[in-house]
């Protein structure tokens, strides 16, 4: 199905503006493991295996398996590919980051030699990183059909043009709450103007007026870009126990960071100038929106040995209660071939609010077989229909339609996760794995899919070093760039996107 991509998100309620919706709370709420190199090639399968820094996030009594401390870094080479259709042409974008997936240090503390009851404990400070939010993407093409302008001309009907004049006296930003702001910046940059005997009907400079109708005065090159960066990391503040070397409990207290940069550019510019009534050559609006947050969350989980070689894991996470501050602002740029410009600027807007992710839960089996190698399943389960939004200080009234939203369209969808060790050697080791993450949307969006596959070396002096590869399989998404209106269709972009990272983890056992 089709999704409308609005380019400006904003709504006007109660004299501020709400930047974010109920599919801004869906991506801060989901997570994308990334791992040590180690437990990213095993599919991050790791709810019973434990014995992993990275793993401390998925399940609490990782660190009890430890019989060692142990320090471990892990930087990471991220790249994004896209490739979009649209009208025709296909546009190709690439992104390569850096960054540091995980650091982590897990202290193990002997208590009892007996064979029985608490024989030691253990605990982890990790940093670990739970979604990479980058990624580009260009869409652009020739369209005769319809505009961006029209769509907003038609979309203002009824809003008297006095309410959307910047004034001395009057901030329409601020003071009126029934156009969004894209709205106003189009209006005072003179990219739409009233219709003939009305002023409550607008055209767009785009547009032209024949008879009784109203015309795309002729083809316009489309662009839109966006540029999304940031991630969600989490400091996991963790304490484990081993009892009888059978059975191993934790608990996290996980304090998440949300960082979130998201760019958009959509610019219209005439093929042929003398086309348009208005004069119109070209105009580009961006608009820029950061998102900053931090949240908590309680873990616990068990792993157990019912006999040797078999393992099984489970851990709950409450949702996590963040608290999140977004600024963003706007601007459109128009020129005209009677040689006019004008640059019209929002505000800079600032909004703070919370957002209460949903809990969720991790099933586990593994099989050691031997000094052979390993076999590792997980499974995740997570209700996105209870992600709940509110203002800061906790009253969701404000967020009733979007809390609706999420109720009505996002659903309980599952992660499934596989690995595999094989040991080639005392030293060395080879290993694989596989990810899905369930669609978490009723009617739009897809299971994201990644394979992975790593090597490791183990020294017999307590240091190791692990490398990963892992391929986010293609995904398609169909979507608009602005609404349909009368008699005319927008087109529809096709964006497919995958990528891959490469990881190496550097530790120290001791």
């Amino acid at each position: 199905m089709k999704r409308t991509l609005f380019i400006i998100v904003a709504t006007i309620i109660s004299n501020v503006i709400v930047a974010q919706g109920a599919l801004d709370a869906l991506t801060y709420s989901q997570i994308r493991y990334e791992g040590t190199a180690r437990s990213m090639a095993m599919g991050n399968a790791f709810t019973s295996l434990g014995g992993d820094t990275y793993a401390i996030s998925i399940n609490p009594a990782a660190s009890g398996i430890y019989r060692y401390s142990e320090f471990a870094v892990t930087p990471a080479i991220t790249h994004d590919k896209s490739s979009t259709l649209y009208i025709g042409n296909r546009e190709n974008e690439g992104w390569t980051k850096f960054g540091i997936s995980n650091l982590g240090f897990v202290g193990h503390i002997p208590v009892s030699d007996r064979p029985y009851g608490l024989k030691s404990i253990s605990f982890g400070v990790a940093v670990n990183k739970l979604n990479n939010f980058s990624s580009r993407s260009v869409t652009s093409g020739v369209n005769a059909q319809s505009s961006w302008l029209g769509s907003l001309a038609e979309s203002l009907g009824g809003i008297h043009n006095a309410s959307l004049d910047i004034t001395d006296n009057w901030n329409p930003f601020y003071d009126f709450r029934s156009a969004p702001w894209k709205a106003i910046l189009a209006w005072n940059s003179n990219l739409l103007d009233p219709l003939p005997d009305s002023d409550e009907d607008y055209i767009g400079a785009t547009e032209n007026i024949r008879g009784l109708q109203i015309v795309m005065g002729g083809p316009v090159n489309q662009e839109f870009f966006r540029e999304r960066s940031g991630n969600m990391s989490e400091i996991a503040f963790n304490a484990s126990a081993n009892i009888s070397d059978r059975f191993f409990i934790g608990a996290n207290v996980g304090v998440q960071t949300l960082s979130f940069y998201d760019y958009q550019r959509y610019s219209e510019s005439a093929v042929n100038n003398g086309d348009f009534d208005s004069r119109f050559e070209s105009f580009s609006y961006a608009y820029r929106l950061n998102t900053n947050g931090a949240g908590i969350n309680l873990k616990v989980g068990f792993i157990a040995l019912p006999f040797d070689g078999l393992r099984i894991g489970a851990s709950i996470a409450t949702p996590t209660w963040s608290f999140m501050t977004d600024e963003w602002d706007e601007k459109i740029n128009a020129k005209y071939s009677d040689g006019y410009k004008s640059q019209v600027l929002s505000p800079y807007g600032e909004y703070s609010y919370r957002i209460n992710s949903p809990m969720r839960y991790n099933l586990g089996a593994s099989y050691i077989i031997g000094s052979v190698g390993i076999l590792s399943v997980d499974y995740e389960g997570v209700d996105y229909s209870t992600i709940k939004m509110m203002t800061e200080s906790g009253d969701p009234f404000e967020f009733r339609e979007d809390n609706k939203y999420i109720k009505d369209n996002f659903q309980s969808t599952s992660i499934l996760r596989a690995g595999a060790e094989i040991r080639a050697s005392e030293a060395f080791a080879i290993r694989g794995g596989y990810t899905k993450y369930g669609n978490p949307e009723k009617s739009f969006g897809s299971d994201v899919q990644y394979v992975s596959a790593g090597l490791g070396y183990r020294s017999g002096k307590g240091t190791f070093i692990d490398v990963a590869f892992q391929k986010r399989l293609n995904t398609n998404e169909s979507y608009s760039l602005y609404e349909d209106y009368t008699n005319h269709a927008a087109p529809v972009a096709t964006l497919e996107s995958s990528g891959w990272k490469v990881l190496m983890t550097l530790g120290f056992r001791f």
